[in-house]
């Protein structure tokens, strides 16, 4: 594409300057007067939009950089090695947004560095903090190869060759970080049984994140291809995408099996058919981030579709990632009796 104004790809850098500038804006005001001028979270709800969608839903959106890379390096699958640089790409600018966005919506974010010389070995918060800040180290130099291809100095082409002689052992690296901070953010909320909804809580909150992060991780490569090309005008490779969404699927079933079995082990379901505010926005959730888009990957003539595929893979996203703000703060509204709705400022941030 020639980058013209009127372009698709200009109009989208243009929406997404324009809400940067904007949250610059906010996060000022928020360090200025504080957090109460620019949410809407109290103290009986004080991880809500913020926690839930950052953190939580964003260091799932960043799940891809594991799982694709797991694909590849470990079960050697190389017809998805074009999907490498993508997905560690986006796994490290999600995890820098995720840490950055803990710099904005945490009370104190000076005392951030309490964490590396005060260890608590029983908390699952130190456990997830060391883990992300690790990772995006990992991330990082997973990604510094693409800086120096091309490089013509002799040590700058060493040093490309023996970054890339580590990608095996950071790829590893990379996976038990990952397995280890994505089930514990689950674990954070085992410690709430008396604030958060049965349709909720459980006690496989830890699986439930993990298994659900690998179906979001799947699903958001798929997403961010599809607009990349439609973005710089390329044909999308369906047949290489297909694959993808079959292992989406896959996941997306076991994640709804798991939540179904549950519910039904811990005797909740007649809950999920209350006429309440919990069960509504439950059904929402486990229709878009399991069973839809699970019947729809599941069918070939969706995978070889660019725009039902992209229905179904943003879908699955968004109930994901609701399921993460309903954990983090909006399934304890009812539990602690308090009102929470995000304010604009929250959703802009």
């Amino acid at each position: 594409m020639n980058g013209s104004s009127s372009s698709p790809l200009a109009t989208v850098k243009t929406c997404l300057w324009a809400v940067v500038g904007a949250s610059v804006a906010v996060v000022i005001l928020r360090y200025w007067q504080g957090l109460g001028d620019t949410t809407a979270m109290t103290d009986l709800t004080p991880w809500g939009l913020w926690k839930g969608f950052n953190v939580l839903g964003g260091v799932a959106l960043a799940a891809g950089g594991f799982v694709v890379a797991a694909a590849v390096h470990i079960f050697h699958l190389d017809r998805y090695r074009p999907y490498v640089r993508i997905a560690v790409l986006t796994a490290w600018l999600g995890y820098l947004a995720a840490v950055t966005s803990l710099l904005v919506d945490l009370g104190l974010p000076w005392n951030i560095w309490q964490v590396i010389i005060y260890w608590n070995f029983r908390s699952p918060m130190f456990e997830v903090a060391w883990c992300v800040m690790l990772y995006t180290v990992v991330l990082t130099i997973e990604f510094m190869p693409v800086l120096f291809e091309g490089a013509r100095h002799p040590w700058l082409r060493r040093l490309h060759a023996t970054l890339q002689k580590a990608t095996l052992p950071l790829v590893i690296l990379g996976i038990m970080l990952s397995t280890l901070h994505q089930s514990s953010l689950g674990s954070i909320f085992l410690a709430m049984p008396h604030r958060l909804d049965p349709l909720w809580y459980t006690p496989l909150l830890p699986i439930l994140f993990f298994v659900s992060a690998v179906a979001l991780g799947l699903v958001v490569i798929q997403v961010q291809v599809l607009l990349t090309d439609y973005l710089y005008g390329r044909t999308p490779d369906m047949s290489r995408m297909s694959g993808l969404g079959r292992a989406a699927a896959w996941v997306l079933w076991a994640y709804a099996l798991l939540r179904t079995v549950d519910l039904a082990w811990r005797g909740i379901w007649p809950t999920a058919f209350e006429m309440s505010f919990n069960a509504a926005l439950f059904w929402i959730e486990y229709v878009t981030s399991a069973v839809l888009p699970a019947v729809l990957l599941t069918l070939p003539a969706v995978r070889r579709r660019p725009g039902w595929t992209a229905f179904a893979t943003i879908v699955a996203a968004a109930g994901i990632v609701l399921h993460r703000v309903n954990v983090a703060g909006v399934g304890m509204i009812q539990t602690t009796g308090t009102r929470y709705i995000p304010n604009w400022m929250e959703f802009l941030v």
